[in-house]
């Protein structure tokens, strides 16, 4: 038996695409049939050339010969094998250069090079449209440089196939925002906020949300936003001013809608007082709590309030006895009422009543144990009766029911002073010096804003010149 031949080498060595060669047996393929693989891989293709051996003569006599059923497997077999192994070269060589790409657009994102980063981005896409990370991210690089028609574009594509992608969505809907499609952004908005979870993405999404819903009116919808952003941006501007403007609107409405619908009740008395009250117009505030009580004499919560506006005007004797009544009054129509009570020991502490006035916080405590206003008095008081430690644990009771309240750190400081622990001291003292600044603050801001802005007069604005 003759060895092997290889045919037609120098073809397959220069072939242009894939080659497959053959040569036939009429025989059986066991005992006749060699293969011979010779693969070949130059970037042009992968060629095998099967060579098969065949018995002298059998040519020659020009047999008329079908090839067998197990002949034609393994030849198909062989020729699948040789096609699989061109395509994952191809796919591997493909996946390799999506990879590379991913790694320079990152290296642009790291050097803020968003230009860059978007065009390693596209070229991905261009390799495989159906790489939705690749996508999603052209769609950002957009959406950051202002394009936003493209952006949604972008975004669209990615969720017709994966429509939970819930960050996509919510790009989505702030360039609907933006584009000016509100009723399709807030859909989008509204759909995706629950599901992304707090951090920094989540805050520009439900403020584009509430500015959408501030915008058509729907002021509930938009509380109910901020409500979620707050707990996590206690400091955030943005988001405290929107929180500020929602609720400002909600209260502005509603006294609106009073003074429009009742002019003359207890209720708008009662709402100018608390407004007075605000701006620090004590004695004005009075004389409309007391016409609110002649229009309706079962008012509640109105004998309490008048109560406080008269201790905030005046801690005279006079008054003491006003406020006093009105607090009693207050209990009267309302035995629960903790503040009440506890301001009856305020009024006795005054007075330097301060074992009556241990019993009214002790029974308004009973009522509202986290008072923090009846521990913080209740402290003060047991201060004056030289009882420290139970001074102590009413004042830190306080200060951690109320931290921001500076008189319960003013007292505590000096408690702790009197018992020897000078560090405590310190830092409660330093607490008061830190709140105070802070409130100062806020003031000065305050008076800058009203600087120039004349008062009109609650009833309405001032009449025109005639």
């Amino acid at each position: 038996m003759e060895p092997p031949r290889w045919r037609r080498y120098d073809q397959i060595r220069t072939a242009p695409r894939p080659l497959l060669l053959a040569i036939f047996s009429p025989w059986r393929v066991d005992g006749i049939l060699q293969v011979v693989q010779y693969s070949l891989y130059e970037g042009r293709g992968f060629c095998m050339c099967i060579v098969l051996r065949k018995r002298l003569g059998a040519m020659r006599a020009g047999a008329n010969w079908r090839p067998r059923g197990k002949r034609v497997a393994l030849l198909l077999a062989l020729a699948a094998w040789s096609a699989s192994g061109l395509w994952s070269q191809s796919a591997v060589s493909k996946q390799q250069e999506i990879q590379t790409h991913m790694q320079r657009a990152q290296q642009a994102i790291r050097s803020n090079d968003l230009g860059a980063a978007e065009r390693e981005f596209r070229a991905v896409v261009a390799l495989d449209p159906g790489n939705l990370d690749a996508r999603g991210n052209v769609g950002v690089m957009r959406y950051f440089q202002g394009d936003w028609a493209d952006a949604a574009e972008q975004f669209r594509k990615v969720l017709e196939v994966q429509p939970k992608t819930w960050k996509v969505q919510a790009y989505l809907g702030m360039c609907e925002a933006r584009l000016g499609h509100a009723a399709e952004a807030r859909r989008l908005l509204e759909t995706a906020l629950p599901q992304l979870h707090g951090g920094p993405f989540e805050t520009q999404a439900g403020l584009e949300l509430a500015q959408i819903q501030y915008q058509t009116g729907d002021l509930d919808a938009a509380v109910d936003v901020v409500r979620i952003l707050l707990p996590s941006n206690s400091t955030n501007v943005d988001v405290l001013y929107t929180t500020a403007r929602i609720y400002s609107d909600l209260a502005n409405r509603a006294r609106d809608a009073l003074f429009l619908a009742a002019p003359e009740s207890g209720r708008t008395h009662e709402l100018m007082a608390e407004l007075l009250i605000n701006r620090g117009e004590a004695r004005a505030a009075i004389a409309q709590y007391r016409k609110a009580l002649e229009i309706a004499p079962k008012l509640r919560g109105v004998h309490y309030e008048l109560g406080e506006a008269i201790l905030q005007d005046s801690r005279q004797a006079p008054a003491l006895t006003d406020a006093e009544n009105e607090f009693r009054a207050a209990l009267a129509e309302n035995p629960a009422d903790a503040n009440a009570e506890y301001r009856l020991g305020t009024i006795c502490s005054l007075r330097r009543d301060y074992k009556t006035a241990v019993e009214y916080y002790l029974r308004a405590l009973q009522i509202q144990p986290d008072n923090a206003f009846a521990h913080q008095e209740l402290g003060v008081a047991y201060i004056k009766l030289s009882e420290p430690e139970k001074a102590l644990e009413h004042l830190l009771t306080a200060t951690r029911l109320d931290p921001l309240y500076p008189p319960t750190h003013y007292h505590l400081g000096n408690l702790y002073r009197q018992m020897g622990r000078e560090a405590d001291s310190r830092r409660e003292l330093a607490a008061v010096e830190k709140l105070e600044n802070s409130r100062k603050q806020i003031d000065q801001v305050y008076y800058r804003a009203r600087q120039g802005v004349p008062q009109n007069d609650l009833a309405g604005p001032n009449e025109p010149e005639k």
